[in-house]
C-alpha cells in the first residue's frame, strides 16, 4: 500500500468562476504515512470529515510549478528561516483561498519529508485537525504526484479545456531530455527557477557542473547562491590540497562491518548508527570513549602524527556550509581536507570522513551542513562512533538529566555537549530538562 494517496471524486461546481476551476471541482482526501492530512472540522455544517471540497487545478499547478524544487532542493541551516524556500515547498502560502492543508514537502534525496499543520484555513469555513510528519520514498512521491497531475489534465481535456499553464508546464517537464533534466535539478537545488534564468544564470549553472564534477550533488545544497564563484574556487583548491592517509585497517574491516549492517529501508541516521556500531565492534572498542586524536590513531592503527597532519585545516573562504571533503590520492589512498575547527569539531568531522571511506570507498564527496541523506548518515556515524549509545547507557543511571549532567558526559567522551544531547534524545536514553 502506498504511503501517499490522493483520493478524489468529481462533483458539480456551482457559482465557480474560471473553467479550469469549475471543471476540476472535487472532494479531495490526502493520506500520508497512514495519517489523513485533510481531516477537517466544517464549522458551517458542524461536522468532521476526512476530505475537503476544492478545485484540484490549483494543487496540480502548485506541484508542477515547484516540481524541480520539491524533488531536488534540499534544506540547510540558512534555508530554515528563508521565506522564499518555504513558499517553494509549502502549500499553505499557495492555497489561493481554497481549503488546502498547510503542508510542506522537502526532499533529501531518496526520501521525501512531508509535514502538515493543524489550524483554520483562511477565507473558508473549515479547520484542519491533524498535524504530523512522515517520510516516503522520493520515487513514490514523484509517481503519485505525476499520476495526480495526469488525472487533472485528463479532466481538463475531457471538458474541452486546452493550453492552460498547467498543461504547458507539465509537457515541458515530461519532454525534457537527460541534459535538460540535469540542468533543472542543479538550478532548483540552488533555489533558482530553471525556466526563469537569464543567460548569465544559465552559464553559471553549467559552469558549476563543469568545475565541481563528482562533488556537485553534495555541493549544490550547501552553496550560497550569492557567492558561487568564490565557493567553487575554494572547493577546487581544497580538493587539490587534500592529504592522504592509508587507513588500511579501516578498509580491511569494511566487508566484516557491512555484513553486520541491516540497513535496508532504514533512515539515513539509522544506517549511520549501524555502521558506527559495527566498526566499534570490529575494533573491539565496546562503549569506551575516544577522547583524543591519539586515541583515534591507536584504534585505527595509524600514526598519530600523520593523523594530525591530515586533519590540519585548509582555507574554505566563501564556502561557509562546507566542513570538509573526502577524495583519494593518485595511488588510491583516501585523502582529506577540513575546515578550521577546535579539537571537538576536528575529530567529529574526521569521523564523518571515516563514514564515507567505510560506506562508499573510492568516491569523492563533501562534508556539509546540508540535510541530504549522505550528510545525515555521516553525522549520525560520527556521533555514534565518538559517543556510543551503549557507553552512554552505562554511565546514565537516572531517567532525567540536566545540562550539567550532559556537560560531564561530553567531557568523558571528548565531544561537544550537543553531540551527547542528540545521542541521549535520539536513542531514548534519558530525558533532558
Amino acid at each position: 500500500m502506498p504511503k501517499l494517496e490522493f483520493e478524489t471524486d468529481w462533483v458539480d461546481a456551482e457559482g465557480i468562476n474560471g473553467p479550469e476551476l469549475s471543471a476540476t471541482w472535487a472532494s479531495l482526501q490526502i493520506r500520508a504515512g497512514g495519517s489523513v492530512i485533510t481531516r477537517v472540522l466544517d464549522t458551517r455544517a458542524e461536522t468532521v470529515r476526512d476530505f475537503v471540497y476544492v478545485p484540484l487545478y490549483p494543487l496540480a499547478e502548485w506541484l508542477v510549478t515547484n516540481w524541480w524544487f520539491l524533488t531536488h532542493e534540499f534544506e540547510n541551516r540558512n534555508k530554515k528561516g528563508d521565506l522564499d524556500f518555504h513558499r517553494r515547498h509549502g502549500l499553505g502560502p499557495n492555497r489561493e483561498g481554497y481549503a488546502f492543508p498547510d503542508l510542506e514537502v522537502v526532499s533529501s534525496g531518496a526520501w521525501t519529508r512531508i509535514g502538515w499543520k493543524s489550524g483554520p484555513s483562511p477565507w473558508t469555513k473549515v479547520e484542519f485537525l491533524g498535524w504530523g510528519e512522515t517520510r516516503i520514498e522520493s520515487r513514490e512521491f514523484r509517481e503519485v504526484c505525476a499520476d495526480f497531475v495526469d488525472l487533472v489534465i485528463r479532466r481538463l481535456v475531457a471538458r474541452g479545456i486546452e493550453d492552460t499553464f498547467l498543461q504547458e508546464e507539465w509537457n515541458a517537464i515530461q519532454s525534457a531530455d537527460e541534459e535538460e533534466i540535469r540542468f533543472c535539478e542543479t538550478a532548483a537545488g540552488l533555489g533558482w527557477d530553471p525556466y526563469d534564468l537569464d543567460e548569465d544564470g544559465r552559464d553559471l549553472v553549467l559552469l558549476l557542473a563543469e568545475k565541481l564534477g563528482d562533488v556537485l550533488d553534495e555541493a549544490i545544497p550547501a552553496l550560497d547562491e550569492s557567492n558561487l564563484a568564490q565557493a567553487c574556487s575554494a572547493i577546487a583548491s581544497a580538493l587539490s590540497e587534500a592529504k592522504a592517509l592509508p587507513l588500511e585497517r579501516l578498509r580491511s574491516l569494511r566487508e566484516k562491518v557491512r555484513c553486520n549492517v541491516e540497513a535496508a529501508g532504514a533512515s539515513p541516521w539509522e544506517t549511520g548508527y549501524q555502521w558506527a556500531q559495527g566498526l566499534r565492534q570490529a575494533l573491539n572498542l565496546d562503549g569506551q570513549p575516544l577522547q583524543t586524536m591519539a586515541n583515534m590513531a591507536d584504534a585505527l592503527h595509524e600514526d598519530p602524527g600523520a593523523l594530525n597532519t591530515v586533519t590540519e585545516p585548509v582555507s574554505l573562504i566563501g564556502a561557509t556550509l562546507i566542513d570538509g571533503m573526502v577524495t583519494h590520492s593518485d595511488n588510491g589512498n583516501p585523502a582529506f581536507a577540513f575546515r578550521q575547527r577546535g579539537d571537538y569539531g576536528r575529530r567529529f568531522h574526521f569521523c564523518r570522513a571515516l563514514a564515507e571511506v567505510l560506506m562508499q570507498p573510492g568516491s569523492k564527496t563533501l562534508l556539509t551542513k546540508a540535510h541530504s541523506e549522505r550528510q545525515q548518515r555521516n553525522r549520525a556515524f560520527a556521533a555514534e562512533f565518538l559517543a556510543p549509545a551503549s557507553g552512554l547507557r552505562q554511565m546514565v543511571s537516572r531517567p532525567v538529566l540536566d545540562d550539567d549532567d550532559v556537560d560531564e558526559l561530553a567531557v568523558e567522551f571528548g565531544v561537544h555537549s550537543r553531540v551527547v544531547e542528540h545521542q541521549i534524545k535520539n536513542h531514548h536514553i534519558a530525558r533532558i530538562i
